[in-house]
């Protein structure tokens, strides 16, 4: 078939003639187009006329047809991509798929094509994404090792089957295992077994999110240091966009500098609390002897008489009997007065019900006598409330208050005052005891009232207080009583007069 016999083919031209491709036939001598069907024609703006008149290069980024031509005769057919412009300029790229073909000596290449320019645009434009995508994660990436590495926290991760995912340096510092090690290995690979059995149960609650966040005290194993460390974990899952569990993420805060700390202050606390009491019994014996005074005075008196009376013949038998019998009553007081303050020694840790009367009686019986020596009135408002407590504790802050409101009076001469008060009231209000124990001694200087339950804070001369006392007070309150202490300047009105003084409230729960 000549050449005119192959482009006036009626069979050739209905059928490429209106593909939706871009069909050419090139002549490799002439270096020209001898055919193009109409979509190539639309396409490229140009009639079979003009494009006749054009060299290949015209419509064509120049490539070498050679070397073309050779890759052809190896494969039979190859698959190309060019640059064509339109008459416009208009720039395309086409898809080429070349077979080649050979008459009378002349070598002719049929180019089937598709304009791909939008849809290697749309590739070169996601593959642009997907690059700057994947720098931007490289930089998260950067970013978050940066901020793990860079927290001083410890923090690990681990998938849903216990095995470790990461960790950052504060986890390779506290534990002294390096991340590229932990990587990989589960906690009974890592730590002793008890700590490892904790671990392994806490995470379980975890995955089966019994406990989502979970937060609980244990300790780390550090293996180069050979020490464990106090820490608490904090731990939560995270999910796939499911909602199923991919693993766990853990935060442990080192405390052992804190518990260390809480230790020696529990230490500290107890020494200040033993010395509080040290100082109580000091206080307790001036009391014993301002109780004793007057029975031992009676005791001497009885004595005295039978010596007389029996020497000068006088001692009858009644008397004999009245004598022996003050004695008698007198030495069971002293003795119920030793009990009373060998009582208020015994240390008790358990709660037990009682009347709120019950802790004042017993205070003011160790105290009533150096109440009566020193001329001050008590005034009682006390409601009989029933009250689960520390008795003796609550004893043991009652008269630290009651002291602390009879030492006031030291603090002035005794012609400044017309009367000396205590005024004691307990009474309930919304579910809580309030206690109110109040003087008339003036009142704390308003320069020194917000330090006075600080440790070793004193009003009295330093001979006279360790400044424990009132701190006690408030650490027996707050600590064992489970309750509140306040203390404030008050003015009042008493029997129609004035009077400026201190006022200690103490609110307990009932």
């Amino acid at each position: 078939m000549t050449e005119n016999q192959l482009i006036s083919s009626k069979l050739f031209f209905n059928l490429i003639n209106h593909a939706n491709d871009l069909i050419a036939i090139y002549n490799m001598k002439e270096s020209n187009i001898i055919y193009a069907n109409q979509k190539f024609l639309d396409t490229l703006e140009y009639t079979m006329k003009e494009l006749s008149t054009l060299a290949i290069d015209d419509i064509r980024e120049a490539i070498d047809d050679k070397d073309c031509l050779n890759e052809i005769l190896i494969h039979d057919k190859i698959t190309t991509y060019s640059n064509f412009y339109s008459k416009s300029k208009k720039k395309f790229i086409l898809e080429s798929n070349i077979q080649h073909y050979s008459e009378d000596d002349i070598d002719y290449m049929i180019c089937i094509s598709r304009d791909v320019t939008e849809k290697l645009q749309k590739e070169q434009k996601l593959k642009n994404e997907i690059e700057l995508n994947i720098h931007k994660l490289e930089n998260q990436k950067i970013f978050l090792n940066t901020l793990l590495d860079k927290n001083p926290t410890s923090i690990f991760y681990k998938d849903k089957k216990g095995k470790y995912l990461g960790c950052n340096k504060a986890w390779e510092n506290l534990t002294g295992i390096k991340a590229d090690t932990i990587i990989g290995k589960s906690v009974f690979d890592i730590a002793p077994s008890d700590i490892a059995k904790l671990y392994h149960e806490q995470d379980e609650k975890v995955f089966n999110l019994e406990e989502n966040p979970q937060v609980y005290q244990a300790e780390v194993y550090n293996k180069d240091l050979d020490k464990r460390f106090n820490v608490v974990f904090y731990k939560s899952a995270y999910f796939d966009i499911k909602g199923d569990v991919l693993g766990l993420i853990g935060v442990v805060i080192d405390i052992t500098d804190i518990t260390t700390l809480e230790e020696e202050k529990k230490e500290k606390d107890r020494l200040l609390y033993h010395k509080s009491k040290m100082e109580a019994m000091g206080e307790m014996i001036e009391n014993i002897a301002h109780q004793w005074r007057q029975p031992l005075s009676a005791i001497t008196t009885s004595a005295s008489g039978i010596k007389v009376q029996k020497e000068f013949g006088t001692l009858s038998d009644e008397n004999l009997i009245n004598f022996i019998d003050v004695i008698v009553d007198t030495s069971n007081h002293l003795s119920n007065t030793i009990d009373d303050f060998r009582n208020f020694f015994k240390q008790t840790k358990e709660k037990n019900v009682f009347k709120i009367k019950d802790p004042f009686e017993k205070a003011l019986k160790l105290i009533s006598a150096q109440l009566k020596s020193k001329n001050i009135k008590l005034i009682k408002n006390i409601d009989n409330i029933e009250i689960t407590s520390l008795e003796n504790e609550l004893i043991h802050v009652i008269l630290n208050i009651l002291n602390n409101a009879i030492d006031a009076y030291e603090n002035f001469e005794e012609k400044e005052f017309d009367k000396k008060y205590i005024f004691i009231d307990c009474y309930k209000k919304d579910n809580f005891l309030n206690i109110e124990i109040k003087d008339n001694a003036k009142g704390i200087k308003d320069e020194i009232i917000d330090r006075i339950f600080e440790p070793y804070f004193t009003t009295k001369y330093k001979s006279d207080g360790t400044g424990i006392g009132l701190f006690m007070v408030q650490e027996i309150v707050q600590k064992h009583l489970e309750g509140d202490i306040k203390v404030e300047k008050v003015t009042f009105e008493y029997n129609k007069k004035r009077y400026t003084g201190s006022k200690f409230i103490i609110k307990l729960q009932l």
